[in-house]
């Protein structure tokens, strides 16, 4: 986004308008501190109107709750200043670790809970009748800013982000078709980095949908069937990155054994193309499908007739399947509109989803953890020092560390925050000792803000300086200790601003002795839960407990992991990392393991053939990739597979009903073993 550009001059303009409505509606109701509403308003503020309201929902919703905690342990807790210390740590990583469950902008109704505590908390502890009206007072300023800061953004110039979900779904689905036609028509080997960061994008749009979706709610009823028409299109094209990295290495393969396509799949080659290149689907997608399936019904028939081998039948098959597949995530993507209805409920994906997402637990411990000890310790510090004004530096170092919590490494942004600190302090001084004292009154005074206020809406308009801006917009009202006089003590600024220092550093302290980790520890950790995973998945399916949901369920929590292992395996190279994958093939070797087996159960029970032998090898090979990711598959699970397809490509000779079998076990094998040629008898004997 240009500085100055017709949104950014909006959103800083109307930004600027409700804080100056929210300070002047403090101001005349007599609250506490006026300088809380200010700062508010521009935590509260987005681009769009529809995030503004969401936000500032989830943050009064995050006070009231932080607000009843303070006031539920402060009659208890008020003698014993540590106990009380204790309990804000506590509440703060308990907060946190209920937060960094939820991927989505809701997670920070509890990350607030978390720290408003401290910041209403700490600086009445020693003065015990004042607690009730600084947490009424909270209150009704948080309040007052995120009504002025909702209803300014809603009703004036609103921004709608309804465009921008629609947009982002049909950016996801046409770099898929992008991708999918560089697939079919460039040498599979030569990998662009223009693909693969294709792959990557598609890799963070699911999250990107949801918190779209979430704050789109709040637009309105305008909103609402586009959000449940997106509520079912980003579901079918999670499944798009395994669809086209299964075409891909097809591809590879076909063109390393250099086997030629048929005359009939090479037809339904160019019709996919010329489908897939069309702007009108319809009788096409229809036309497509019939095509692919007759296709394939060919290659099982050239087998059986003796005109082509078993190894270029199943390989085209197989290519031929996921070039389905693709068809059907574009069709349910393109006619999910006549599938949903003005009547429909509004679809809530978070609730279906939620089962599917991948939680760290390790990482959130250590989250909670160091959150736990940079409090508790900074208000130690301040109990033994006996600090009068460093109530600061547990507030900070709660607020610091539970705001980047989520990330792999937050010391870098944690840097940022100390740099715009540091300059919202010096601008602080500025406007002490320079503007504030000239101010007289509050028009006065919104001319010497003003200024300020807008440069900085515009520095937090731009994506690449937005959390430096918000950093400087939100400290500055503080450390200026604006009150109803307009007369700043600067003793009192000095000693916020040493305090608010010693906090962060606390908190950069213990976040590097702790919490610091690579993104490629995360991936790997996403890696080994994925492949514990499907340790579970293929015991169920031999017990004979797994089910169709099972299956879907396992397929959609694998391909969270992989949205999270991808991105950060681009940024960190990693030996193991690297060489352990990225769960895509694990995926793809569940859903096989399940269509060989537990579809067909019954007719491999019927012919005496085992796979016990088969599932006991695989388990001990994903029992060493646990321990050691670059785990490649041994020879005795090889030789099993072997034995398996051998006695189905003869039954399947016999009887057509084993094709289907055989080519899902095909799929396995090649999992596995993507460079082994087809068992002979011979050498399975010998």
């Amino acid at each position: 986004m240009k500085w100055f550009s017709k949104s950014a001059l909006l959103f800083s303009g109307k930004t600027c308008v409700a804080a100056f409505l929210a300070l002047y509606i403090a101001l005349e109701l007599n609250l506490d501190k006026p300088a809380w509403s200010l700062t508010t308003v521009y935590v509260a503020s987005q681009l769009y109107s529809a995030s503004t309201i969401s936000k500032s929902v989830f943050r009064f919703l995050g006070t009231i709750l932080g607000g009843l905690f303070v006031l539920l342990i402060y009659p208890a807790t008020v003698q014993d200043p540590m106990l009380f210390s204790l309990c804000i740590s506590l509440w703060v990583a308990l907060c946190l670790y209920l937060s960094l469950h939820d991927r989505t902008p809701k997670s920070y109704v509890f990350m607030l809970a978390g720290y408003s505590a401290a910041i209403m908390g700490f600086p009445d502890v020693t003065a015990p009748t004042e607690i009730t009206y600084t947490v009424i007072s909270r209150i009704e300023e948080i309040s007052v800013a995120i009504l002025c800061s909702s209803l300014v953004h809603r009703l004036f110039m609103p921004v709608s982000m309804s465009n921008m979900l629609e947009q982002s779904v049909s950016i996801w689905y046409q770099n898929a078709r992008k991708l999918c036609a560089e697939l079919m028509t460039a040498i599979p080997k030569e990998k662009s980095l223009e693909r693969e960061d294709i792959l990557i994008q598609m890799a963070n749009y699911p999250l990107n949908v949801e918190t779209l979706i979430t704050h789109c709610v709040y637009e309105g009823e305008a909103a609402r069937r586009l959000i449940r028409l997106v509520s079912v299109q980003y579901q079918h094209l999670s499944y798009l990155i395994p669809t086209l990295t299964a075409i891909e290495a097809r591809l590879s393969l076909l063109a390393e054994q250099q086997i030629t396509f048929p005359e009939q799949v090479a037809q339904t080659f160019q019709q996919f193309l010329r489908w897939l290149n069309s702007t009108e689907h319809g009788a096409e997608t229809r036309a497509i499908k019939e095509s692919l399936a007759a296709a394939q019904q060919q290659l099982r028939e050239s087998w059986e007739s003796g005109k082509m081998n078993i190894e270029e039948s199943l390989l085209l098959t197989g290519l031929l399947e996921r070039l389905l597949n693709f068809v059907r995530i574009a069709e349910a993507y393109q006619t999910v509109g006549d599938r949903v209805s003005e009547l429909t409920p509004s679809a809530k994906p978070g609730k279906v989803a939620r089962s599917h997402k991948h939680v760290d637990k390790g990482m959130l411990l250590l989250s909670c953890l160091t959150a736990f000890l940079a409090t508790f310790l900074t208000s130690l510090f301040w109990i033994g020092s006996g600090w009068v004004d460093g109530s600061t530096a547990p507030m900070m170092a709660a607020v610091l560390c539970s705001f980047f919590a989520a990330m792999d490494s937050p010391l870098a942004p944690m840097k940022i925050f100390l740099k715009g600190v540091v300059a919202a302090i010096f601008i602080s001084m500025l406007y002490v000792t320079l503007l504030i004292p000239e101010a007289t009154s509050f028009e006065s005074l919104v001319l010497c803000l003003a200024p300020g206020l807008m440069l900085l809406g515009l520095v937090i308009a731009n994506p690449s300086t937005n959390l430096i801006g918000l950093i400087v917009a939100t400290q500055i009202p503080g450390l200026i200790g604006m009150s109803h006089d307009f007369k700043p003590n600067l003793l009192l600024i000095v000693n916020a601003s040493l305090s608010t220092l010693t906090g962060i550093a606390a908190a950069v302290l213990v976040t590097a002795v702790i919490r610091n980790k690579r993104p490629a520890w995360t991936a790997k950790r996403a890696l080994r839960k994925g492949i514990r995973e499907l340790l579970q998945f293929i015991t169920a399916v031999e017990l004979n407990s797994a089910s169709l949901l099972m299956r879907q369920q396992f397929v959609a929590r694998t391909l969270d992991k992989v949205n999270v292992i991808l991105p950060r395996k681009r940024i960190d190279s990693d030996a193991e990392l690297a060489a352990g994958g990225n769960l895509i093939t694990e995926a793809w070797l569940g859903a096989n393991c399940y269509d060989f087996y537990a579809r067909h159960q019954a007719q491999l029970a019927e012919q005496g053939l085992s796979s016990d032998r088969f599932f006991g090898e695989l388990r001990i090979f994903l029992k060493n990739r646990i321990r050691l990711l670059p785990t490649q598959p041994h020879e005795a699970l090889l030789e099993e597979l072997n034995r398996l397809i051998l006695a189905l490509e003869a039954l399947a000779q016999r009887d057509s009903g084993f094709y289907a079998p055989l080519f899902h076990l095909f799929n396995v094998r090649l999992s596995l073993y993507p460079q082994a040629r087809w068992p002979l008898i011979r050498s399975l004997e010998a």
